[in-house]
């Protein structure tokens, strides 16, 4: 009998220490699946509270030329030093949604260092921040609200119309178009904890990768008839676009037998002149267009080589340039 009991006293215990246990793991689970309440909202004052919850976003964003606009070498120098003001806008704006859709901006006085920084695309006149994901997370620190004309085309008019490139775009052939311009500036990109976003690296004629996707040297020979050109087969808007500074020239070089490649001959120049360059006129390529021409081979010549160089500014030396593309067509 003594035996007995001491087992089932045993037993009893181990019982108790089973539903204590159980009632703790319980009380832990609780613990852990509890919704945790919200952080507390922020005002957002600076584009740098931004980048301590976007480290991701960030540095793709600073490596960007929004991120370098204000402090870009070139830039500077073309407005002298933005002694042209007007320059000022676009390369350290105000938020743009404080403006109509397609309205020009104007220059914002504080960090300006920080170029077309997060809040000049994201910040709302009523507080908060705009973004155009459908789905955002509410409760975040900065409250996002979705805002559908941040992935409309006027939302980048606002500095980017300045010289018509929206307007190009509306122009465009359809299959080239997309839906906006995030459509070929902002493809998806995942992050970290394979979260999907958009890419802030804004990549465009900055890129060479960007450059060769949007226009493709084309060449024929027939007896001493050679034609070669240029084709704008993938910008939705004219090739080169936006900055005036910007320069695409075509041009070509004979190989004859026997005798080493001739000089590089300037052909012709893809560009938007400036409005005091009056004895120019707009030589863009637009979206879907071509440009050709038909030369004649002189006697020997055993090839016709052909290049387009890109250039950030118009006096930029060819070496300095970057060769989007070049082709050796021969007989």
């Amino acid at each position: 009998m003594s035996e007995g009991r001491s087992q089932s006293g045993m037993i009893r215990a181990a019982n108790l220490l089973a539903l204590v246990l159980a009632a703790g793991g319980i009380s832990v689970l609780a613990m852990v699946f509890k919704p945790q309440p919200p952080p507390e909202a922020i005002e957002v004052a600076s584009s740098q509270q931004c980048m301590e919850c976007h480290p991701g976003v960030a540095a793709e964003w600073q490596a960007s030329h929004h991120g370098f606009a204000f402090e870009n070498p070139e830039v500077r120098k073309l407005s002298q030093d933005f002694r042209n003001e007007e320059c000022l806008a676009c390369h350290a704006p105000r938020p743009v949604l404080a403006f109509a859709p397609g309205e020009r901006v104007l220059a914002r006085n504080s960090e300006r260092k920080l170029g077309v920084d997060c809040l000049a695309c994201h910040a709302l006149p009523s507080g908060g921040v705009a973004t155009a994901n459908p789905n955002p997370r509410k409760n975040a620190p900065c409250r996002p609200q979705t805002v559908t004309r941040m992935a409309d085309v006027n939302h980048c008019a606002a500095c980017h119309n300045q010289h018509k490139t929206v307007d190009q775009w509306k122009t465009s052939p359809p299959e080239l178009r997309g839906q906006n311009c995030l459509h070929c500036h902002m493809p998806p990109v995942f992050r970290g904890g394979g979260r999907r976003g958009f890419d802030h690296s804004f990549n465009a004629s900055h890129d060479p990768d960007s450059l060769r996707a949007a226009v493709r040297l084309f060449g024929s020979w027939s007896g001493d008839q050679v034609e070669y050109g240029v084709e704008n087969y993938g910008a939705a808007h004219n090739f080169p676009t936006d900055e005036r500074s910007r320069a695409a020239d075509m041009q070509y070089r004979w190989h004859l037998v026997g005798e080493e490649p001739g000089a590089w001959q300037q052909r012709y120049r893809f560009r938007d002149p400036y409005r005091d360059e009056v004895d120019l006129t707009n030589t863009q390529l637009p979206s879907g267009e071509s440009w050709k021409e038909t030369l004649t081979a002189p006697p020997q010549a055993e090839a016709l080589e052909f290049r387009l160089l890109y250039k950030t500014n118009p006096y930029m030396t060819d070496e300095d340039a970057v060769v989007v593309e070049s082709m050796l067509l021969k007989p």
